[in-house]
């Protein structure tokens, strides 16, 4: 099943799979399968992601793109197995969005957020790292620039 994941074939059946056995052993494999394909995934068929993938790159940050990639992988296999325990259904849409965050968790800590939010016409302020792990997190519900700089606002205000 695994095999078959990484060639983008049979996530559904993964996902089912994992709600019914993931807390075998073999659930783990079929997890970091779905991982890679989401994390990859997230370039093409995530919108929010790629809007807050221009916006830290019109920052001018220069980001190492494909490491934190592979470091969303562990992440977001731990999510799909805490997700599947929790019973029910497991949705695509679902997994695929917590991908996307923790992307932008992952490239949080190698952009300038003061550079962000004055890209983003946004006051300049004091964030912990913390905060704007948070803020670039949430802000890949946004589908437009716009609603990046709504999110990021938000999620940094006191």
């Amino acid at each position: 099943m695994a095999r078959a994941v990484a060639a983008g074939r049979g996530i559904a059946e993964a996902l089912r799979h994992l709600d019914a056995h993931g807390s075998e052993p073999e659930g783990v494999v079929v997890a970091e399968a779905l991982a890679r394909f989401l994390v990859t995934r997230c370039e093409s068929r995530h919108a929010g992601w790629r809007v807050v993938r221009q916006v830290v790159v019109d920052s001018a940050a220069d980001a190492p793109w494909e490491r934190c990639a592979r470091g969303a992988i562990p992440d977001v296999a731990e999510d799909l197995l805490r997700i599947a325990a929790e019973g029910g259904r497991t949705r695509l849409v679902h997994v695929q969005h917590a991908a996307a965050q923790r992307r932008a968790e992952q490239i949080a800590g190698h952009v300038d957020h003061a550079a962000v939010l004055a890209d983003l016409g946004l006051d300049a302020r004091a964030v912990s790292a913390e905060r704007w792990t948070s803020a670039l997190s949430s802000a890949v519900s946004a589908r437009s620039r716009e609603q990046v700089a709504r999110a990021v606002d938000l999620a940094l205000r006191d």
